[in-house]
């Protein structure tokens, strides 16, 4: 697989500034309601979450490193690339729907395919798809609302994932390289 190249030390990660700004305000609030011992308490809080979250974290991006590793970027960009069309959306539709657990496992993977090639359109139909269309769930939602409200919901959402692919794809491909650059 291609290296990505080094990230540009000068540019500002506005993601991480957001985060931290956030962050700040909810510290500064959490003082003034509930002093030190809300601050504290919120504090601890976020601590445990960490512990509990960063053992998926951390199989996670093995899992989605693995995958760029073994898949070349060769035939992710001629499976998933820009070009790829209907048939990259519709593959990244499947994938969605087929790939297991929650944000922690399914969005590195779609970084780790970012990077290698697929094309904007193919991620946003992956997304939404495992989203709408999360088949690991589907029995737990016909046990727990039924098959009539289940299918009718599947059946609704059926279009989105591929539609919001190929509008990504057609208003976003261009500017692929700067997305691509923007998370690197």
């Amino acid at each position: 697989m291609g290296q990505a190249a080094p990230p540009d030390k000068r540019k500002v990660d506005w993601t991480l500034l957001i985060l931290l700004l956030a962050i700040a305000g909810l510290a500064g609030l959490a003082w003034r309601q509930e002093g030190p011992a809300g601050l504290a308490a919120g504090l601890k809080q976020g601590g445990r979450s960490l512990v509990e979250v960063l053992p998926l974290l951390f199989f996670a991006f093995l899992l989605a490193g693995l995958a760029q590793a073994l898949v070349s970027e060769r035939t992710i960009r001629r499976w998933l690339g820009r070009e790829s069309g209907w048939r990259g959306v519709l593959l990244g539709c499947l994938a969605g729907s087929l790939t297991p657990g929650g944000p922690y496992v399914y969005y590195p993977l779609a970084g780790a395919l970012l990077q290698s090639g697929a094309g904007v359109g193919v991620l946003i139909a992956f997304v939404s798809a495992k989203n709408l269309w999360s088949l690991s769930r589907l029995p737990l939602e016909f046990a727990l609302l039924g098959p009539q409200i289940t299918l009718v919901r599947y059946g609704l959402t059926l279009l989105i994932p591929p539609l919001l692919g190929l509008a990504a794809q057609r208003w976003l491909g261009h500017r692929l390289r700067a997305i691509r650059e923007g998370v690197a």
